[in-house]
């Protein structure tokens, strides 16, 4: 008997709402398209003034993916402050904060982070970020934003990422020695140390950037045998490679279970 394909919510996007009405919310296509192609319906989650209308979405969804964007203000973990034009808009930022929270926390749906969604999973646990790799990490730290690269390099960078073997980011991936190639568009990251409550990382980058973060043995969620995965990188941009491909297909099927 074949199974429904599961609803995968996805949060979205916000730009221009300060000056309505052309205000306006979106998602990214290569989301879209990466759980599509793996089996997933992917269903966009606005992020509405009032909250409460989440537990009637929630209640419907199989899954959640939580996607990149702009930076999360560092007043969720006491973090410096830092330019407006770096942080995401408000609305987005309060609607994913309680989002998050309410999908770890009072569902049992299967979670992919990715990128900023890795943080912001981080950050919704009690976690905390490295505000700015490229002056607050120890060196040498690889360039890890785009607009530290030039060229080519820009969109095509590529580096090493260790899995620990046995890990759900290597299972997922499907990398049984844990070694993965990735892209990389940030400058933060989570704080080694300051995973959150609950959550250990599985993933690091050759300089020791964490590029991973899932249950820790013990946990809640571990206890619950919950999927749930965070990942710095961008496997939505990498369609061809199958490791990447493997997420979302991980991530669908944990929520068809």
């Amino acid at each position: 008997m074949n199974h429904p394909r599961p609803l995968i919510g996805l949060n979205m996007n916000v730009e221009g709402a300060l000056r309505p009405p052309s205000g306006r919310a979106d998602v990214p296509l290569p989301y879209v398209d990466g759980l599509a192609r793996a089996g997933g319906v992917p269903v966009a989650v606005p992020p509405y003034e009032n909250p409460e209308l989440l537990g009637a979405v929630l209640d419907r969804l199989n899954g959640f993916c939580f996607i990149g964007g702009d930076d999360y203000s560092p007043a969720h973990w006491g973090g410096r402050a830092q330019r407006a034009e770096e942080l995401m808009h408000p609305r987005r930022d309060r609607f994913d904060a309680e989002l998050a929270r309410r999908v770890l926390f009072q569902t049992s749906l299967p979670v992919l982070g990715i990128c900023g969604g890795q943080q912001l999973l981080a950050v919704a646990c009690g976690g905390a970020l490295v505000q700015d790799l490229r002056t607050e990490w120890k060196p040498p730290v690889l360039p890890h934003a785009g607009r530290e690269r030039r060229g080519e390099q820009v969109q095509g960078y590529r580096h090493l990422v260790k899995a620990e073997p046995g890990s759900l980011a290597a299972r997922a991936t499907r990398a049984l020695d844990g070694r993965l190639v990735t892209n990389s568009f940030h400058h933060q990251a989570v704080q080694p140390g300051r995973e959150g409550d609950g959550l250990r990382a599985t993933a690091w980058a050759e300089d020791g950037v964490i590029e991973a973060v899932e249950p820790a043995a013990g946990s809640t969620l571990a206890r619950e045998g919950r999927f749930v995965l965070g990942v710095q990188w961008h496997p939505e941009r990498m369609p061809e490679d199958e490791a990447q491909r493997a997420l979302f297909e991980a991530l669908v099927q944990a929520a068809t279970r």
